[in-house]
């Protein structure tokens, strides 16, 4: 969690907010969805727009 104090993190802050930070966290410590199961959903959701 250092990276993140730093700034280092933030090339994986893909949305660039206050969220995205959230969902480096809780990748960090096993709490949200993997990162392949977050690029899917979202790919889910473009192919339904």
């Amino acid at each position: 969690m250092r990276a993140l104090r730093k700034g280092q993190a933030a090339i994986f802050n893909l949305t660039k907010d206050i969220c995205g930070e959230a969902r480096i966290v809780e990748r960090a410590f096993g709490i949200g969805p993997s990162a392949l199961t977050e690029a899917a959903a979202l790919l889910a959701q473009n192919l339904e727009d």
